[in-house]
This record gives C-alpha cells, structure tokens and sequence, in this order.
C-alpha cells in the first residue's frame, strides 16, 4: 500500500433507480453511551435533512489505497464506478431518488490513521455532507501505528470533521486480512480502538471486518473477493461487499425516527 500523490476525483449520479447488487455482509452500528447520542450525532442530522429537503449530498471517502480512485487506480476495482464508494451512492440513489448523490474520493494510498488526520485542512474544499473515514490497513501493515494511537487519531479526525465542517461522519473499520493467510499486526486491538473511537466521537460504525468475513465464509474464499490470499485489497465483489455493509449502516439510521 505505497504512499500516492492526494487523490480527489468527483463523480455525479443522476436521480434514477440502479439495480440493486447482492453481497453477503453484516454491518454493525457501535452508539455511545447516552440516550442523546442516538438522536442527534448518531441521526446523521445533515443527510437526514438534506434528504427530507431533496437536496443533493456530497458524500466523501477519506481513507487510504481501497478508496483511493485515480488514473490506473480504482482502489482495487477493474473501474471508477466499481469502487465502493461509487456502489455507495448508487445504493443511496435508489433508496432516495428525490435527492442527488455525489461522491468524492479523498483517499492516499498507504496512509495510516494519524497520517489521514494530518491532512484534514484539505478536506474543506469538497463541502462534505457525509463523511466516510476509512483507514486502518496501513495501521497494521505498513505505517504501523499502536491501537491506542490509532484511536485517538479516528476520534479526533471524526470529531474535528463535525466541528469544522459540520458534516455527518461514519467510521468504517478495515477489512483486515485474511485470516487464513494472515499478515496484519495486532489487527483485532485495531478493530477494537476503531470500534471505540467511533464512540468517543459519538459517530456510527460499520464493522467492515465482520462484512468482509461474512462474505468470505472466514477467509475460506478470500481470493474471491480480493487481489489474492495474501492481500487486503477488494475486487470488484469485495468493494460489492464494502458498499453493502455501509449502506445498511446508513439506511437503518435514515428509517430510524
């Protein structure tokens, strides 16, 4: 996962119904303590919102190589619009066709957490809506950074994204490695400091890792939806996977008054 020029690539979809595509995943949302987090941070207030008005949302991945889309890079998908993030907003599209979706691609190819944190003055140009923060890889196999660090970066980045910008934040775990053929370090303490620094920044959560698994039946079919046994990053099925497992995640907020 080498560190890449910064990435920001637009891609505007339409109002209209997309076929929806099958992928077996589980997501899971992680709330806060106190009752008043599932009303207001845990809402997702500006899409709620922008979604009652029919406006558009500008939906952005900030994260590392898998949401990465540049000139020869999808993030490990053959194409743009095959990169999770472009799923994303199709799902979004059908489920809301009164509201136009749009997503951005803020991603650096082998960044860690603390390294996606330093550059969250850059994010102020794209105007986001909704926010998916998703790193973690490089955290455990590359830029290696202790859970504890890692968590304090996830909680600051997604709590400084509603303050400076006022956006809506989802964290999304990685999908880790395959546990057949394993070569994170201390990947289930990062799972977890993800998992808790989405509740200090009393944001929701999708449990990638589990979605990943699900889908994968525990790694017995990694290189289904992956480059190869030994690597982390999704196919076209695996970004499949990636795009359900947030979808849901954000659909069950928007259904919930």
């Amino acid at each position: 996962m080498k560190t890449r020029n910064r990435s920001v690539i637009s891609v505007h979809y339409p109002n209209r119904v997309w076929l929806t595509l099958a992928a077996a995943c589980i997501a899971s949302v992680v709330l806060a303590a106190g009752n008043e987090t599932r009303e207001s941070a845990m809402s997702l207030p500006r899409t709620r919102q922008l979604i009652a008005e029919k406006k558009p949302v500008r939906v952005v991945l900030y994260g590392d190589s898998i949401s990465e889309v540049k000139k020869g890079w999808n993030g490990g998908a053959s194409a743009m619009e095959n990169n999770w993030g472009a799923v994303l907003v199709k799902k979004l599209q059908e489920a809301y066709p009164d509201s136009t979706f749009s997503i951005h691609h803020f991603a650096i190819g082998g960044q860690n957490s603390y390294e996606g944190l330093g550059r969250i003055d850059w994010l102020e140009p794209l105007k986001p809506d909704l926010v998916m923060v998703a790193f973690g890889a490089n955290d455990c196999c590359n830029h290696y950074m202790v859970p504890e660090e890692t968590k304090l970066a996830l909680s600051t980045l997604a709590t400084e994204i509603k303050k400076r910008f006022g956006a809506d934040v989802v964290l999304v775990s990685t999908g880790g490695d395959s546990p057949l053929k394993p070569f994170f370090r201390h990947l289930d303490e990062t799972l977890q400091a993800q998992k808790e620094a989405a509740a200090e920044a009393k944001v929701p959560f999708v449990d990638m890792r589990a979605a990943i698994l699900a889908a994968t039946e525990n790694g017995k079919r990694w290189a289904g939806f992956h480059f190869n046994e030994e690597n982390c990053h999704p196919t076209d099925k695996g970004h499949e996977v990636w795009a359900e497992a947030a979808f849901r995640v954000i659909r069950s907020i928007q259904e919930t008054r």
